[in-house]
């Protein structure tokens, strides 16, 4: 039986793609976000500043939590 691979976190490939940043303008168009979400981030999130997605997730995860400033 052949069991499908995992790629290796340890990878560069897989963590230049994690520590890949984004704009604000970027996260509006992404498709991977609920409307929710984006509406969200542009809200908290500066024009002039990149994020990475795990960065962008902590905002969201803030701003659900009442912690937004």
């Amino acid at each position: 039986m052949f069991t499908k691979k995992e790629p290796d976190p340890k990878t560069p490939e897989t963590q230049q793609k994690n520590n890949q940043k984004y704009s604000k303008s970027q996260f509006a168009e992404s498709r991977q976000l609920s409307r929710i979400e984006k509406d969200i981030l542009a809200a908290v999130l500066l024009e002039q500043e990149t994020y990475t997605l795990q960065e962008a997730q902590q905002h969201i995860q803030q701003f659900m939590n009442g912690e937004a400033q």
